[in-house]
């Protein structure tokens, strides 16, 4: 029987930045590894942060027990954190906020009370206890705007003090960029394989206008990646099903206008896309896995291609080398961060950890530059060219060299 090694969140808990537009990816879940890490610029409402009073700085704090769900940056140094702590005999989300590029953060008011479960069922699905909102991903567009989603819809204008609920349905991706946000929304909620309903609206609004998104429905839920008015929707296979795991992916470069769309070029019946990320001017990556066991059991080193037009074609099959071992029939779980089409970040995660590969020239070499304790990876991702962070549990790491470095910091 065929195991995914999974994190708790299904379409990838991520980072977002404001500054040089970079966007990678990242993520888990059991019908492919999804997930959408967004590193964008944007002006609307800066403005309007700028006028607003000057909130009292909170305390630092130290929470040995906060686990990190999704974390977002808006510039190097100011960035949010949503997480769940122990609350009783359960959990309950809490908020974080750092203004020194994650060295120490301070508490800020929880969007929901609620902290998300993750099922047992295909796609690892985020679900609320007792139908009570609930959310496990946040971006920030601003210092001032945000929004918690995941299932539920919420937003904020004054930096998280306050949070206003939004009726969308089930809200799975949500991407902010150049004043704009980008949700994804589905009717039915988990992998029901429904068709997305994707939406834009100005920052900080509610009134959101449908997008005209091609079909590009599979088992679970499509993933939201986004570069200024570069737009990838993903629908990623079930890589332990038994048809083929290719992703349907969706591109648009106007904002969601119009698209193109096809199957991902990883290779057909075996090769399948399991995360894609962006990158200026116009990257493109695919991390590809094969679908077909080998006669071990195992299932072979994953690849990276790489397009420097924006998906229209792309380059030789590059190899990522694997550097943990898995017992037969495991699929491993990458996750994937590019700020160049030459510099590429991966994440490889067994059972025993994570390691951290860097590539410099488009994954011709590699070299591991971090190793991560056992436990789920949830974030990796680029703010700039050379800026990035993963985190992990009550820990984040930075870099800023591009990552051949690391620096560790606790929530």
């Amino acid at each position: 029987m065929r195991k995914l090694l999974v994190s708790m969140k299904p379409r990838g808990a991520a980072l977002a930045a404001v500054g040089t537009a970079i966007v990678s990816s990242i993520a888990l879940a059991a019908c492919g590894t999804v997930g959408s890490t967004t590193l964008q610029s944007s002006t609307s409402g800066q403005s309007a942060a700028a006028n607003a009073p000057a909130k009292p700085a909170a305390p630092s704090v130290v929470l040995p027990g906060f686990k990190v769900l999704s974390m977002s940056f808006v510039s190097d140094t100011d960035g949010f954190a949503l997480g769940t702590l122990a609350c009783g005999s359960g959990s309950c989300d809490s908020l974080l906020t750092s203004t020194n590029g994650g060295a120490t953060w301070s508490q800020l008011t929880a969007p929901t009370t609620a902290a998300p479960t993750a099922s047992a069922g295909a796609g690892n699905v985020v679900s609320c206890p007792s139908g009570q909102p609930c959310d496990a991903q946040v971006r920030f567009a601003t210092p001032e705007i945000g929004y918690a989603y995941d299932p539920s819809l919420e937003i904020t204008t004054d930096g998280g003090a306050h949070w206003q609920p939004q009726s969308a349905g089930s809200v799975t991706s949500l991407e902010a960029a150049d004043g704009t946000a980008v949700r994804v929304a589905n009717t039915s909620p988990g992998c029901s394989g429904a068709q997305p309903q994707v939406s834009s609206a100005s920052v900080g609004t509610a009134s959101w206008q449908s997008l005209p998104a091609p079909s590009v429905s599979q088992m679970c839920p499509a993933v939201l990646y986004r570069q200024g008015d570069r737009l990838v929707l993903a629908a990623y296979g079930n890589p332990a099903g038994g048809t083929p795991a290719t992703a349907q992916i969706a591109r648009s470069s106007d904002g969601g206008k119009t698209w193109a769309s096809g199957p991902d070029s990883c290779g057909g019946t075996d090769g399948y896309a399991s995360t894609v990320a962006l990158a200026e001017p116009n990257v493109l990556v695919l991390l590809c896995q094969h679908q077909m066991p080998l006669s071990s059991g195992g299932y072979g080193a994953a690849w990276i291609r790489v397009s420097d037009n924006g998906g229209a074609t792309f380059g030789a099959d590059e190899q990522v080398p694997s550097l943990q071992s898995a017992s037969p029939g495991t699929i491993l779980s990458y996750q994937l961060a590019a700020s160049s089409s030459g510099r590429v970040l991966v994440t490889e995660t067994s059972p025993s950890g994570s390691k951290v590969l860097l590539t410099q020239n488009g994954g011709q070499s590699w070299s591991q530059t971090l190793s991560i304790p056992a436990g789920n990876v949830v974030l990796v991702g680029y703010e700039d060219t050379l800026t990035g962070r993963i985190a992990a549990g009550n820990q984040v790491w930075t870099t800023h060299d591009g990552g051949a470095t690391w620096t560790a910091n606790e929530f």
